[in-house]
């Protein structure tokens, strides 16, 4: 069959302008549904099905989003959905000040599942996390419940061990319960087959509130968030390092795994929230692109290739298309000395993808080398080294890292 180029361009332009048209919206965010403008607080991901916890009732999807639809009203007056669990056909929805509804009919009816839920704070909901045939509680004043999700038993208290009240977040992580409980910057970490939790400092407690508000998993380091920002743990949340994403102090944290990308939606108490992202296992953490819409955001999901993102003002959704089985590559990331200019010593930080050679130095203007600061082999992980200023000059200096991985430098200031 034959067809002229004319013909060929009429069949090549539709398609090449449906791809632009695709290619251009791939990274813009949109609304998931023109009628979800109301707020929408919880998101929840179960097979094919995505939920939407709104005001007073959950919407959700099997489909990718091409339709929607709406449980019943839970409760007329609910407060604030801040969790949903789609666990054995039951859904169970966590709520602040009004304990557990759960439905096992698909939405069709709901039903109060606070029974065992006892003390001051113990309707206020933080979060719920799922083990096994076990679904656990965290509460604003009455620490942890767990119940049988098969049987959907009574709550019972789960809180041998935990030192505090308010319980900020719970989330299980291969089998192992974290818990944001109290705000002295401890977390509590439970394993089967023992049942007592185990208080663990994940930063230095200076007097400023800081409570542990979640965690997540990306390869073999555990990545957290608390009051005062974001931490990494390689040791399984024995040991944990500090980073300061520029948000000011935080009241909630969600995080999203996306092969070796970790995106983390950071709300603050009133007001604000940000979205960023690594791809680095926590090393550094970046503004994600582009940008969310203006408001406040409370949960993030990936579905369907999506990054979903419930908000003040309804449910939003952007396409992702950063590579997910790319290996991470192994580099070094070199800090900004603290303070600069200094005088008497300076603090260096500097962090590695992978256990490296290592080697700090310090040089003059015109190259040539002044000090070498230290010289060893250091594990992965964020690291800081103190220069002492001797008998420096004032002037300017460079220092420079050198790993296994090359070599990178910056500037510092000695001033007196």
């Amino acid at each position: 069959m034959h067809y002229s180029s004319r013909r060929l361009l009429s069949l090549f332009l539709p398609a090449f302008f449906l791809f632009l048209f695709q290619r251009g919206n791939a990274q813009q965010w949109q609304r998931a549904n023109a009628a979800l403008t109301e707020q929408m607080t919880a998101l929840c991901v179960s097979g094919d099905t995505l939920f939407a916890a709104g005001v007073n009732r959950l919407y959700y999807t099997p489909d990718g989003g091409l339709t929607w639809s709406a449980t019943a009203v839970i409760f007329p007056e609910l407060d604030y959905i801040i969790a949903v669990k789609h666990i054995k056909n039951r859904i169970y929805v966590a709520t602040v000040a009004d304990g557990v509804y759960s439905s096992a009919d698909g939405g069709g009816s709901w039903q109060a599942d606070n029974a065992g839920l006892s003390g001051l704070g113990a309707l206020d909901i933080s979060s719920l996390a799922v083990r096994g045939d076990s679904l656990y509680a965290g509460t604003y004043g009455a620490k942890v419940f767990v119940k049988k999700i098969s049987a959907n038993s009574a709550w019972t208290p789960y809180d041998a061990g935990l030192p505090w009240y308010n319980v900020e977040s719970v989330t299980n992580i291969d089998g192992q319960l974290f818990a944001g409980s109290g705000a002295n910057a401890t977390l509590s970490r439970q394993s089967g087959p023992d049942h007592t939790w185990t208080e663990t400092a994940f930063a230095n407690f200076n007097g400023s509130s800081n409570a542990f508000l979640g965690v997540t998993r990306q390869g073999n380091v555990l990545l957290g968030a608390g009051t005062l920002g974001l931490y990494r743990s390689t040791d399984q949340g024995t040991n944990w390092t500090h980073y300061n994403p520029g948000t000011g102090i935080l009241a909630s944290a969600r995080f999203v795994v996306d092969g070796q990308r970790v995106i983390a939606n950071l709300a603050k108490p009133v007001g604000t929230s940000f979205l960023k992202y690594t791809d680095d296992q926590g090393l550094t953490w970046q503004d994600f692109t582009p940008a969310a819409p203006n408001g406040i955001g409370y949960d993030i999901v990936l579905y369907k290739g999506q990054l979903y993102s419930a908000r003040m003002d309804g449910l939003w959704r952007v396409a992702l298309t950063t590579p997910t089985n790319e290996p991470l590559e192994f580099q070094a990331t070199l800090g900004q000395n603290v303070p600069n200019p200094f005088t008497g010593s300076t603090t260096i930080p500097f962090a590695l993808t992978q256990k490296s050679k290592v080697e700090l130095a310090v040089f003059d203007a015109r190259g040539a080398l002044v000090k070498t600061v230290w010289r060893g082999e250091k594990e992965a992980g964020s690291h800081t080294l103190t220069l002492e200023t001797g008998d420096l000059p004032i002037g300017t200096y460079i220092y420079r890292l050198t790993t296994d991985f090359g070599t990178t430098s910056k500037q510092m200031v000695v001033a007196r």
